[in-house]
């Protein structure tokens, strides 16, 4: 049995993350409290298409982010999917999310109203 490193386990263990991006507007650093799935060095985000949601459209520019958790920074390396890869990425990350929080999470929601995020972290 593979044992997860002490770091790691913060993103196993914790609920939510803070992801700092840098502002599309201004390049300043901006810091958004989101919840997550985390996997085998990878964090799973969702943000919903059509909301304006700033963390994402800062993806968009730069890709380079720092997830936080508790007091330990991870450096990552953000992927947006495009139309194609969109509806697919979206159910697997949802079925993340219904494990980790709650089973009737997402139940009922069009995997096309989703936006899936992933980010290698660097170790």
């Amino acid at each position: 049995m593979i044992h997860p490193r002490p770091d790691e386990d913060l993103l196993i263990q914790s609920s939510e993350i803070i992801l700092i991006s840098a502002s599309r507007a201004s390049g300043d650093p901006q810091e958004d409290r989101l919840q997550f799935a985390y996997a085998d060095g990878v964090v799973y985000l969702l943000a919903q298409s059509g909301s304006g949601v700033d963390w994402y459209r800062n993806l968009e520019t730069d890709r380079g982010v720092v997830v936080r958790v508790k007091r330990r920074g991870f450096r990552g390396r953000a992927k947006l999917y495009d139309a194609k890869q969109r509806s697919k990425m979206a159910r697997q990350i949802a079925a993340l999310f219904k494990k980790k929080y709650d089973a009737g999470a997402f139940q009922g929601v069009d995997p096309n109203g989703w936006l899936p995020v992933t980010i290698d972290i660097q170790f």
